[in-house]
């Protein structure tokens, strides 16, 4: 039972990291470094 829900879990999992990130968190992400590299010249 256990070895076939890990199995399961598994490829949920894998799935997921296949599928691309949606534009408005590639979006955000870009937002987010664009703000931490400004703080880094900012120091």
């Amino acid at each position: 039972m256990r070895a076939q829900i890990d199995e399961n879990l598994k490829r949920v999992y894998e799935a997921s990291l296949s599928e691309d990130l949606p534009d408005r968190f590639k979006d955000l992400l870009s937002q987010l470094r664009a703000v931490d590299q400004q703080q880094s010249v900012d120091k």
